[in-house]
């Protein structure tokens, strides 16, 4: 290849001819010739011709080559096509308006006008190479491809999900096939891809799917999952998302995408229908070739000795146990009927929260109603859509009297009064009575209430507690007596000595008989 520069450096520093510089240089004497003169009207020496750039040299002795030609086409206006384009325009639109705009001028063909388009795109949006610090971030994402397998039913094929989570320091990756994108499957891959590392990164940065994001608006800060929020707070970690329909920010990743789902299309190609637990046990195989497999960007390494030597070392400790998974709902309105709706079935809240917003923590066997932090609620998971499960502490006066009415329930009833009622209730509700013998008990106490008002009645069941006899006789004995607001203590004779006189024959007088 020609070379300007070392043909220079012969002419200003040795005595050849042009001849014997043509033929060490691979040229014509007559180029040399040139060279030579204009070098020598330029006064060039060895100190210029080291501080001339290519570009120079070639504008110097190579006008002709240099200069931009004058194809005459019409020039568009770059900038304004490419904000066209992010607003959803296609070239071939754009095209018809430039050839259209330029009247008798010359245009540039479509393919010459999309070529130039992305030449200017790539010079307009340089790429910044990120630096990934050993254990800061897990790059985590779901594949575009989808393989199909066994479920419950064999001869049904059902698409699963490919996950992928990559430690980008050592390019260290973990893949697994979950059921869905679903909160719970994203939550339990999240979990797999901890364990497999043996640590807890600084930061996950993930995809702005619904199950780790509930809103990312352009301009505002992005509303985690409460569920996925809780995980990380669980393991001590932080869940930042990637810019919405940017994938460079989470590059890594991507190309571990890329990788995981050329291996297993490969793998699964000619085999049959697996279940979710044998794709992810020929996935495990496919992983540990992949993480063995020789770097070239970086010779006689591999991703698992990168990750001993960098990542390993830098992450944090991992949880113990498992996060317990529970579905969060934010901000539920308490109706009128101080019940929330979950999963289409209703629980139950104080009623005097009704019109304030609670949230609702659900696992497999609970649901818990959370207000200002706390919990106001707790209940069994209802097992019948439609069904309403309703705590009788949490209903207003009124409620709970015409519901104990109803179902003539004593216990329930017993909550209209204090604690000596309800105490006495308690133990005559576990005695071994059954339908009307119940009933009666129910139509009892209801009974005495009335008579005697609720205020004598908690003080004579007070009092029956305190006497260690809490039954529904005894306290009718102390009302009949009026008796509720004595103290047991006053009918007890103290226990006084005998008084010491000379006459009393003590235990000493007997000794001696």
């Amino acid at each position: 290849m020609f070379d300007p520069r070392g043909l220079l450096r012969l002419i200003l520093t040795s005595a050849h001819s042009d001849r014997q510089i043509g033929r060490m240089i691979g040229c014509s004497y007559s180029t040399v010739a040139r060279y030579r003169l204009i070098a020598h009207k330029l006064s060039l020496t060895g100190e210029t011709l080291c501080d001339l750039a290519d570009s120079d040299l070639s504008r110097l002795f190579n006008p002709g080559r240099s200069a931009p030609r004058a194809t005459g086409q019409l020039q568009p206006n770059w900038a304004a096509v490419a904000l066209k384009v992010k607003a959803g325009h296609h070239l071939k639109e754009l095209h018809d308006a430039y050839s259209e705009a330029a009247g008798d001028q010359p245009t540039m063909s479509y393919r010459d006008y999309c070529r130039k388009f992305r030449d200017y795109d790539v010079a307009a949006h340089p790429i910044m190479r990120q630096r990934h610090r050993p254990g800061e971030t897990m790059m985590v994402d779901f594949a575009g491809f989808r393989p199909r397998g066994r479920d419950d039913d064999p001869a049904h094929l059902v698409p699963f999900e490919l996950f992928v989570a990559v430690l980008p320091s050592s390019d260290y990756t973990f893949a697994c096939v979950t059921r869905s994108q679903r909160t719970v499957d994203w939550i339990w891959a999240n979990e797999q891809a901890l364990r497999f590392f043996g640590g807890v990164p600084q930061v996950i940065i993930s995809d702005n799917l619904k199950a780790a994001v509930v809103s990312h608006r352009r301009g505002q800060t992005a509303v985690i999952n409460p569920t996925f929020q809780a995980f990380c707070d669980h393991h001590g970690t932080i869940a930042r998302p990637a810019k919405a329909y940017s994938p460079t920010h989470k590059a890594k990743v991507e190309i571990g995408v890329k990788l995981i789902q050329r291996l297993l299309r490969l793998a699964l190609t000619d085999r049959p229908a697996m279940s979710l637990g044998e794709m992810n046990a020929l996935l495990g195989g496919l992983l540990g070739r992949l993480n063995a497999k020789g770097l070239r960007r970086a010779p006689g390494q591999s991703r698992v000795t990168l990750f001993e030597q960098l990542d390993r070392p830098a992450l944090r400790p991992l949880q113990m146990e498992p996060f317990a998974f529970f579905e969060v709902r934010r901000q539920l309105l308490l109706g009128p009927d101080y019940h929330i709706l979950h999963d289409q079935r209703r629980y139950s809240a104080p009623h005097t929260l009704i019109g304030r917003r609670v949230d609702v923590r659900a696992n497999a066997s609970t649901i818990e109603i959370w207000h200002d932090g706390k919990t106001v609620g707790v209940h069994p998971r209802v097992a019948t859509i439609g069904d309403a499960s309703t705590d009788p502490s949490r209903m207003p006066p009124n409620h709970l009297a015409r519901r104990a009415a109803e179902d003539e329930d004593l216990v329930m009833w017993s909550r209209l009064h204090g604690p000596g009622v309800q105490a006495v209730v308690q133990v005559e509700a576990g005695r071994p009575f059954v339908g009307a013998v119940k009933t009666s008990i129910y139509r009892s106490f209801r009974d005495l209430a009335r008579r005697v008002g609720p205020v004598r009645l908690e003080a004579a069941c007070a009092r029956a507690l305190r006497i260690g006899e809490p039954r529904l006789a005894h306290v009718r004995k102390i009302l009949d007596r009026n008796l509720e607001f004595t103290d047991p203590a006053d009918f007890v004779a103290p226990k006084t000595a005998a008084a010491m006189n000379e006459n009393v024959r003590g235990p000493e007088y007997f000794k001696g008989a």
